[in-house]
């Protein structure tokens, strides 16, 4: 196995999120995980940092645990990109972009002309050239995250794991932003891992989509595999229309609204929750 998840199982609390996943990344593909909200998407990307423990199972590269590579050396290789990140308030992008170099830094050593040189083609790749000096709080929001994602190029990773990075922003930015993965993904062999909600979007920038339910993984394949009617009822409870975009060579579906049973599952929940709150009025006779 090159990178991939390895019988990953994640429970908060009583509650089971992913229950023995094991899916392989590509070497130079961009692969992005889609599924419904709470399917377990982000927190899978999160145990690569562990920022989330799972109870078994373990993220691996060639063959070994991350958990057992030293920090720096995998800071090298692999590059996580959270959803929500902050920045001191007073920080210009430059700066910020500096950061990715700190996994290649002797103890106690400073930034060589060389890192210099790195940073400076990372700005230049993700268009920032003229806001090299502007205070990071200040850019606009396809900006800022045009910034961050300059950060990770600066580390030079193999793998460039990214959460939702388009989330909150409008859809100029959001396919500025993915046109910017796709970029770093052709131009610099980058092997991209994502999570997007925009289903249209995942099919026009992803190699690959791997989809996620009920703990596990339940189907993978091109967009041109994936994107049916028949699988977005299953996925989503969707009645959609599937057509074939000829600019972009991929598919993209027009939502008809719920499925007959996610329809019925809904109104038998909201009736469930209902007689669970309101309780008939009882009177007492005296």
């Amino acid at each position: 196995m090159y990178f991939g998840f390895k019988n990953i199982s994640i429970e908060y609390g009583r509650k089971q999120i992913l229950s023995n996943l094991s899916l392989e990344i590509p070497k130079s593909r961009v692969v992005t995980l889609i599924g419904r909200n709470g399917c377990g998407k982000s927190s899978l990307l999160k145990t690569i940092p562990r920022a989330v423990i799972p109870k078994t199972g373990s993220a691996v590269l060639d063959g070994i645990e991350l958990r057992k590579y030293p920090p720096k050396q995998l800071a090298r290789r692999i590059a996580y990109l959270a959803q929500v990140h902050t920045s001191p308030p007073d920080i210009d992008v430059r700066t910020l972009v500096s950061y990715g170099r700190y996994p290649y830094l002797k103890f106690g050593g400073s930034l060589t002309k060389e890192d210099g040189r790195i940073i400076d083609n990372a700005i230049e790749l993700t268009g920032l050239s003229a806001l090299r000096e502007q205070t990071v709080s200040t850019l606009s929001g396809g900006e800022r995250q045009r910034a961050w994602i300059a950060m990770t190029v600066a580390q030079q990773p193999e793998i460039l794991i990214l959460d939702e990075p388009t989330t909150y922003l409008d859809i100029s930015y959001q396919i500025e932003v993915l046109e910017l993965v796709r970029q770093l993904n052709r131009e610099l062999g980058i092997t991209i891992l994502m999570v997007l909600h925009d289903l249209n979007l995942a099919c026009r920038y992803s190699d690959l989509l791997y989809a996620i339910r009920d703990g596990r993984l339940y189907l993978s394949g091109t967009p041109d595999e994936l994107m049916t009617s028949e699988n977005l009822r299953e996925l989503f409870g969707i009645e959609a229309e599937i057509v074939y975009d000829k600019i972009n060579g991929c598919p993209f579906f027009i939502p008809l609204g719920q499925s007959s049973h996610e329809r019925k599952t809904t109104a038998e929940a909201t009736a469930v929750k209902t007689s669970s709150i309101i309780k008939p009025a009882t009177e007492k006779v005296g």
